[in-house]
């Protein structure tokens, strides 16, 4: 018979450009990715997060009044310089399941990372009347690290299931006794190179559907992953306050925004069954009996954007204060980019690989893209009695008011958008409180809550339905050192529950038309994230 060519034509070649022009959803430009840009830390700076963030709406002279309340700079009675480092822990505990109430398997992994946390200078204008302050600071506001590993059997899937092409999105043509297989979309076309799919001539010539998978449906797998997630969201800020009157501080803060997240997942597919008729023609040999396969898939979003703060801070009464803080949305420019593949199929005599060569770039591509965060409102309320400080605060953010754009007009976004207005409003909330002795040593507690912004999002492994909701808690202390240095550190941990899907739930073309989609796997993700941060203070 004709041996299939396995180099495209130039057309497919453009084609295959085109195509990793338009992204995916699995890549970024979903609602999720929109909602993930968005949240942040509930508090920056170390006094702040041994607190969870409490008391900064209020008023207090912190480092952290730029973050939640720039009014509270009108408390300062002396300029000064702060800044902190932060370590961020992650652990990410994995449940690997198919059905609900089938069998399951569970990893944990680790990861560590290290940054600078903020980095503040005020400064006390000398005044004859009342207060004047201004500063200027940095603030990392958020971190993506942590990873996730997973293991399980599978005879009911496999990602090669959704490689194969539907029937116009391939052609197929003889010439001199080559046959010539174009294949049009990314994903397929370099499956098809990297021999995760195959062309069957025989098929093809008795009017069959001409494409096999090299996983055959209903044969035992190994699938193992891994999913590594990385990146951080920052803030310089430039800020001021002044006291309009006595006790009574307005404040306002322009935020410069920008970061970056990386996506990276990792998935190889084991065969445990054995000999197979599964078999990819490579010029004039033939490889043989598949053993395994290896898919990856990268992403990096690098984000720049612009809002605005500003706030009230005033006192009620000799032992309350209270305050309100009114921030605009945040005015991002995404620029993505994407490798949606490098692939590797593996026989019992070579390999047939796509993606390792600068030229093989079907599947990379650039992607730029807007996003606008929601208005964020919040009030607090601060009481001092005595060496004790109590505050709590609360924050409110409608979701459905985040929007994605771009400069011409996208399905991805369109989606993306339709799933942003299904989102809901939500109250976020933190409380704290801090012993302070004469000596001007402080104990520091707090705990903070953000619901997930759309209530019910999937189902875990023991049929309990979750939602990515984050629940905070911290302590911390603060040392004088001298009468103008000071040390703190904090503690805060974050506990999160979460879901990964390697692949779609499609229904292949060789399925008969009214099949049920294939079953995937769901990774269910219990997720806790320890941050320390340890920082000096310097008065002048």
């Amino acid at each position: 018979m004709p041996r299939p060519s396995r180099i495209a034509p130039i057309a497919s070649l453009l084609l295959g450009v085109l195509w990793a022009g338009l992204p995916a959803p699995t890549h970024g430009q979903t609602a999720d990715d929109a909602y993930r840009f968005s949240t942040r830390f509930p508090a920056v700076g170390t006094r702040a997060t041994g607190m969870s963030g409490a008391g900064g709406v209020a008023g207090w002279a912190d480092p952290s009044a730029l973050y939640t309340n720039p009014a509270g700079l009108g408390y300062y009675q002396a300029s000064e310089i702060s800044g902190s480092l932060s370590a961020l822990l992650s652990q990410d505990e994995s449940t690997y399941q198919i059905f609900v109430d089938g069998p399951s398997s569970r990893r944990t992994s680790d990861n560590a990372t290290a940054r600078l946390g903020h980095l503040t200078g005020v400064y006390n204008v000398d005044t004859e009347q009342g207060s004047l302050v201004f500063a200027l600071g940095f603030n990392r506001t958020s971190a993506f690290d942590r990873e996730l590993t997973y293991t399980g059997e599978n005879s009911a899937s496999s990602i090669t299931d959704t490689f194969l092409p539907f029937s116009n999105e391939y052609s197929a043509s003889e010439d001199n006794g080559t046959l010539n297989i174009d294949v049009f979309p990314t994903v397929p076309f370099v499956a098809f190179q990297a021999g995760a799919i195959e062309f069957f001539d025989a098929r093809f010539q008795d009017g069959a559907y001409p494409f096999l998978q090299a996983v055959a449906p209903g044969r035992d797998i190994q699938q193992e992953g891994t999913v590594s997630r990385g990146g951080s969201m920052n803030e310089v800020s430039v800020a001021g306050a002044v006291e309009v009157a006595p006790d009574v501080m307005i404040g306002a803060a322009a935020n410069f925004s920008y970061g970056s997240y990386v996506f990276e997942s990792e998935l190889t597919e084991t065969d445990l069954g054995g000999d197979d008729d599964y078999s990819v023609i490579v010029g004039d040999g033939l490889l043989e009996d598949f053993q395994s396969f290896f898919f990856r898939e990268r992403f990096t979003s690098d984000l720049t954007g612009l809002n605005l703060r500003v706030g009230f801070s005033g006192a009620a009464t000799d032992n309350v204060r209270v305050g309100f803080a009114v921030e605009t949305p945040t005015w991002y420019s995404i620029d993505e980019a994407f490798t949606n593949a490098f692939m590797r199929t593996e026989f019992q005599n070579g390999s047939l690989t796509y993606g390792d060569d600068s030229r093989e770039d079907a599947a990379r591509g650039e992607f730029e893209y807007e996003l606008q965060t929601p208005w964020r409102l919040s009030t607090g309320v601060t009481y001092t009695g005595g060496p004790l400080l109590l505050s709590a605060d609360v924050e409110f953010v409608d979701w459905s008011q985040a929007h994605l754009d771009a400069d011409t007009e996208e399905p991805v976004i369109d989606q993306a958008n339709q799933t942003l207005d299904e989102y809901s409003y939500v109250f976020n909330w933190r409380g704290g409180a801090e012993y302070r002795s004469d000596s001007g040593f402080a104990l520091r507690a707090g705990v903070a809550y953000r619901p997930g912004a759309r209530g019910f999002d999937f189902t875990l492994a023991d049929g309990e339905d979750a939602d990515r909701s984050r629940l905070f808690f911290s302590a911390g202390a603060g040392v004088p050192l001298t009468d103008r240095l000071s040390l703190n550190a904090a503690w805060m941990q974050e506990r999160s529950k979460d879901q990964f899907v390697p692949y779609a739930s499609v229904t292949p073309p060789t399925a008969p038309a009214d099949a049920d989609p294939i079953a995937v796997p769901f990774i269910d993700e219990e997720v806790v994230r320890n941050q320390v941060r340890v920082g000096l203070r310097y008065s002048f």
